[in-house]
């Protein structure tokens, strides 16, 4: 999934209200940011196939065994919160770190009915899942919007209102940046790959869109 991962961060949010909302969506999409890193060393690998192109949307086939393993998601939420807890101020509590590990974890619940059959529970588990929802371009659309909308509904209806002063001040601020992540999906559903090479140029345009798209939510609350 794509702009769907991000909910898992609106949600966690009235449980962690402390926990930056930039850190909690980032925590949503950190599998996916683990893997473009890893792929740029050669660790896991990211393919264009061609052959998936007329299925439907994200026509590649990957080799990521660390990154999208439901253990490896854990690995990496738990070292987001520890990285989180030495770099802030902040008091920071097991509630707090446990939303971050969650936030992350959560990947695993959207990868498994989107992907085909490429994620794990352990990274040399030899039995990969996926319903392939992917390969149903007008469904993925839908359902990664409802699901973003649907974390942002809980963001806004029960996060304390401290945490909403960035939207509450700046009046376009929430509606313009929603806007935004449903173009990004709407790219992610039916736009094409702009190249054949995916390790350095599809990789890190996929890895900047998450980072800014996680920067810009984290807006609605400063």
């Amino acid at each position: 999934m794509w702009i769907a991962h991000y909910a898992s961060g609106l949600i966690a949010k009235p449980f962690a209200p402390i926990v930056p909302l930039s850190v909690l969506t980032l925590a949503g999409a950190l599998p996916d940011v683990v893997f473009f890193l890893l792929q740029f060393l050669g660790i896991e690998t990211f393919n264009l196939d061609s052959s998936l192109i007329p299925r439907g949307c994200f026509p590649y086939t990957n080799d990521y065994p660390y990154s999208h393993s439901l253990l490896g998601m854990v690995v990496a939420g738990v070292a987001l919160a520890v990285l989180y807890k030495m770099n802030t101020a902040a008091p920071v509590t097991l509630k707090d770190q446990a939303a971050i590990v969650a936030a992350a974890a959560s990947h695993f619940l959207l990868e498994w009915p989107s992907h085909r059959a490429d994620v794990k529970i352990t990274p040399h588990d030899s039995n990969q899942l996926g319903a392939g929802m992917f390969d149903h371009t007008v469904v993925t659309f839908f359902v990664e919007c409802a699901i973003y909308l649907a974390g942002l509904w809980v963001y806004t209806t029960f996060a304390p209102m401290a945490t909403k002063a960035g939207y509450k001040t700046h009046k376009n601020r929430l509606w313009g940046i929603t806007l935004f992540l449903i173009g990004a999906q709407a790219h992610f559903s039916f736009g094409s790959a702009p190249t054949t090479e995916t390790r350095w140029v599809h990789a890190p345009l996929f890895l900047g869109q998450v980072l800014a798209s996680c920067w810009l939510i984290g807006k609605l609350e400063s």
